[in-house]
């Protein structure tokens, strides 16, 4: 069936759309609780005649919406339920307990505005959403313990990682601000410094060799010398030679 949405609706479509839905949907709840009329000619002209209040109508929603989400993410929800020794709840948590929770503080929200991810049947700490309107909404969090205390440890629990995560996070941008800012030029220098004290050290060696084997050269050139020097003293001349055959014989 085809029918006009008289408010924005989630998955279906926003104020004067036009969409087709299950005929049953459409008598047994869209129709009845006035959210959509059906789509003939009649109907249409209605709707372009009621249109502009409709618009103003779902401002004033939208409005009142944000206002009660302001409240609730402020509150924090806790259940004190009996449980067994491994925690599982006698009985469970419903969309209709969140409801009265919220009635008792005078805060008007329906069951059917309250969506769990998971069904709530063990003491612990829970994620659900609230919907108010379909441009409206919030995740809140709810506590589910056997008592006060238990639910107060729970969360001192359930935030210790929260808190560890928050602490490394602080002392990393801590030790960030305490490190010495080094600029590209600054890098770049110390780079080239590098770079020549290598080429330096790695001619240094040669430069050594090199002076070792001049030593080593004089030192040969000393060597030859004084050898020759030497062999000249011991070898006499012929004239010696010659004075001392004639010492020899005058004897």
């Amino acid at each position: 069936m085809e029918v006009i949405l008289l408010e924005s609706l989630n998955k279906l479509g926003g104020i004067g759309d036009l969409v087709n839905v299950k005929d049953g949907y459409a008598r047994n709840y869209l129709i009845p609780q006035k959210k959509a009329l059906r789509a003939n000619d009649e109907n249409k002209e209605y709707f372009s005649k009621i249109k502009q209040d409709l618009v103003e109508k779902n401002k004033k929603i939208i409005e009142d919406a944000k206002l009660t989400v302001q409240k609730i993410s402020k509150l924090e929800v806790n259940f004190i339920r009996n449980a067994s020794d491994n925690g599982q709840l006698y009985g469970s948590v419903s969309p209709k307990d969140v409801s009265n929770y919220f009635s008792e503080k005078k805060i008007n929200i329906k069951p059917s505005n309250v969506n769990f991810h998971d069904a709530i049947k063990k003491i612990g700490i829970y994620d659900i959403n609230i919907r108010l309107h379909p441009e409206v909404g919030c995740n809140l969090r709810i506590n589910i313990a056997t008592s006060e205390e238990n639910a107060k440890i729970q969360k001192d629990e359930f935030e210790k990682p929260k808190k560890k995560i928050e602490d490394i996070k602080s002392e990393k941008i801590t030790a960030e601000q305490n490190e010495p800012v080094t600029s590209s030029e600054n890098i770049e220098k110390k780079s080239n410094t590098s770079t020549i004290k290598d080429k330096t050290q790695g001619n240094t060696p040669n430069k050594e060799v090199k002076n070792l084997d001049v030593r080593t050269d004089e030192n040969t050139v000393e060597n030859k010398v004084e050898t020759k020097d030497k062999s000249d003293q011991k070898k006499p001349n012929k004239s010696e030679k010659d004075d001392l055959t004639k010492k020899k014989e005058k004897e």
